[in-house]
């Protein structure tokens, strides 16, 4: 937790240089793992990162270079987590673990569904969540993501019913 402080204290005394180099390696930490998961691979996370990196252009512009920094890291930790859960060829299977992030991601729901108590399907429902309705994403594991709404309730819902805010 102290890293995490000190990294996030960082990012907002960050000078334009720093941030235009964060943003880069960003986006050559996406760019390889496209190349790693091949021209045909969709990932809908990768999609939403690849916003979120286009995103640090206006405060990068405007020379907010902490908010620019900050949205990177909510990109890289989206890319981190698509990397994660890739399943590698002749590796054994593994038990996915609980991975929380520097910096909650805002997401929304794309589709209404099912808030969650725990990461698994049929984990009690906590709430019903209506389509646009926005989100704070906390942590992940395996596809499940830890999520806060806007009146406090935590839960976990698949990624693949969240996209960019």
């Amino acid at each position: 937790r102290e890293i995490t402080r000190a990294k996030v204290k960082l990012r907002r005394l960050a000078t334009q240089a720093d941030a235009a180099s964060y943003i880069a390696e960003v986006e050559v930490a996406l760019e390889s793992l496209r190349s790693s998961l091949g021209a045909t691979a969709t990932v809908p996370l990768m999609a939403v990162a690849q916003d979120i990196l286009e995103s640090t252009a206006a405060p990068f512009g405007q020379g907010d270079y902490g908010v620019a920094m900050e949205r990177a890291t909510q990109a890289e930790q989206l890319i981190a987590l698509v990397a994660d859960n890739q399943v590698r060829p002749g590796s054994p299977p593994r038990v996915p673990r609980e991975v929380p992030l520097q910096v909650a991601i805002p997401l929304k729901v794309i589709v209404d569904s099912k808030l969650r108590r725990k990461p698994i399907g049929n984990a009690p429902v906590v709430a019903v969540l209506k389509k646009d309705s926005p989100l704070l994403v906390h942590a992940y594991k395996g596809n499940w993501m830890q999520v806060e709404t806007e009146d406090g309730r935590l839960g976990w819902i698949d990624q693949l019913r969240l996209g960019p805010r």
